[in-house]
């Protein structure tokens, strides 16, 4: 007998429990991604961002990222860099697991713009890529910037048990801070992109 198939017995053997933790999971999930909501929209506010902070579109940038109404560019969270979102290979399955950091899953903060297309901006971005990494944001293999804030396990367990979420979003607040502070460097970065 081989080890999955020890392990599918287990798992049917157990199939209650696991649909009931997994709908657990599910709703967990929604509302670490509610707090996410939450905090970067507390945290635009009293930057004087501006962003959208909905369920399904969530972005923040500073004013001055603004032109004729719409952003040039913004900061948004999302999955790692080189995970799908399908739960396939060695992606997690669930969302939760990129919120934490485990299953091969991250939360990144990305830096998002439309000043020029990618064949314009890669070039550029693989320029500015050394300074910014000094900032903590990494360029991705399809030429954007992120940093990690996935969650810390621990601190949110905890966090759940008390019933006081917020005091687990230290690394996307910190996440924010980076954003912010690099603000001049991506500024520069856009301002040559417009010009190329």
């Amino acid at each position: 007998m081989s080890d999955n198939a020890e392990l599918d017995g287990l798992i049917v053997e157990n199939l209650l429990d696991l649909d009931a933790a997994a709908k657990r999971i599910e709703a967990i999930g929604e509302n670490i991604w509610e707090s996410i909501i939450e905090h970067l929209d507390d945290w635009a506010k009293k930057q004087g961002w501006k962003g959208a902070f909905e369920k399904d579109d969530l972005w923040t940038a500073p004013q001055e990222w603004f032109l004729e109404g719409q952003p040039e560019a913004w900061f948004y969270p999302d999955k790692g860099p080189d995970d799908t979102g399908e739960g396939i290979g060695q992606e997690p399955y669930f969302w939760l697991s990129r919120y934490l950091g485990v299953a091969g899953g991250q939360l990144c903060l990305w830096f998002g713009q439309d000043s020029a297309g990618m064949r314009k901006w890669k070039p550029l971005a693989k320029d500015h890529a050394r300074i910014l990494a000094e900032a903590d944001f990494h360029l991705s293999d399809s030429g954007n910037f992120y940093t990690v804030c996935s969650l810390d396990s621990k601190a949110v367990a905890a966090a759940l048990a008390d019933g006081r979420l917020e005091e687990a979003m230290t690394p996307l607040l910190e996440a924010l801070e980076r954003a912010d502070k690099a603000k001049t460097l991506f500024s520069t970065l856009l301002a040559k992109a417009r010009k190329a």
